[in-house]
């Protein structure tokens, strides 16, 4: 690879990571709406950008008769509903957290998935190696200290902290099934149907539990609401740089650099998250707790990553 290219490719990595960070603040910038509604308006938007790349890798892909094959298959149907249910859980777990905890609390839980798909590893007896077993004691015991920040963060709260740890079980079922689809289904032609699932999910459970309508008169609290000018300019800004640059960047990144690269720049997401929502005032400065368990809680999850070979063999495993 040229020099010029691999610069470009940082860069591209660069802009992912700070756009999926950025997510966190501009969800808070929102807080007069419901988080089921306004999780399902960041997807409705992102899948309607990328329905035409859709019909052009679906319709690319049918002229192989192996992918109309596999495509037809029931259990490709059941992961993708699966996939797009539990985007939606996490979406919606995290966003409610944001409501209720800390933005610091909330990026730090929510990203503790390699945490716990190493912990199902053990649970299910399948082999971890003793490096992964270390970072996640390492990782657990630094999330037990960051939570003794509840007492001194007014922002903080236990029910918000689990909150985001629910988002990041509901993930781990988002990466298998993309891990396991992705092996021969184009990127948009899996993305969109499982984002359209869960902005589907979340605006039913919005309707539920948030009292949300097909009304357009109170654009808070409409389903549609995010067309009003008033709430436009966050969900388009949700839809195109955290769902669009952020997650394709990340897959455009992974053809050329090691696993490895963007799992470790994933664990920057906290930090640069918090630092935008502090700018954004959305957030305060953590205090002590916070500081050193987050650290900490970085530390266990770098030593789970860095150790990418022997993860991926847990996941296919699984």
């Amino acid at each position: 690879m040229k020099g010029r290219n691999r610069i470009v490719l940082w860069l591209i990595l660069i802009a992912a990571i700070v756009s999926i960070s950025s997510a966190g603040a501009v969800f808070q910038l929102m807080i007069d709406v419901d988080p089921m509604l306004r999780s399902s308006w960041r997807f409705q938007l992102t899948a309607l950008f990328m329905f035409p790349l859709f019909i052009y890798q679906t319709k690319e892909s049918m002229k192989d008769s192996e992918f109309v094959q596999l495509l037809k298959e029931k259990e490709t149907i059941y992961i993708i509903f699966g996939s797009g249910l539990s985007l939606g859980l996490h979406m919606g777990a995290w966003v409610w957290s944001l409501d209720n905890t800390s933005l610091t609390h909330s990026l730090l839980f929510v990203t503790i998935h390699p945490l716990i798909i190493v912990t199902g590893a053990l649970l299910l007896r399948y082999f971890v190696p003793k490096k992964q077993i270390i970072g996640a004691m390492v990782g657990f015991a630094g999330g037990s200290i960051a939570l003794l920040g509840i007492s001194s963060e007014s922002e903080a709260t236990i029910i918000g902290d689990l909150a985001a740890v629910l988002g990041a079980f509901a993930v781990v079922g988002y990466f298998l099934a993309g891990r396991k689809l992705r092996q021969w289904m184009p990127l948009f032609t899996y993305i969109f149907p499982v984002t359209l699932i869960a902005a589907i999910q979340l605006a039913l459970i919005s309707i539920i539990l948030e009292d949300s309508t097909l009304s357009l008169v109170n654009s808070n609290h409409s389903i549609f609401g995010w067309i009003s000018i008033t709430w436009l300019p966050y969900v388009l800004y949700l839809a195109l740089f955290p769902g669009i640059v952020g997650h394709a960047g990340i897959s455009m990144v992974l053809r050329w650099f090691p696993p490895i690269i963007v799992s470790v720049a994933y664990l920057f997401e906290p930090l640069i998250g918090s630092i935008i929502g502090w700018y954004l005032g959305t957030t305060d400065i953590p205090e002590i707790w916070t500081w050193i368990g987050g650290i900490i809680l970085l530390i266990g999850m770098g030593i789970v990553v860095t150790n990418s070979s022997e993860e991926r063999e847990i996941l296919e495993e699984q």
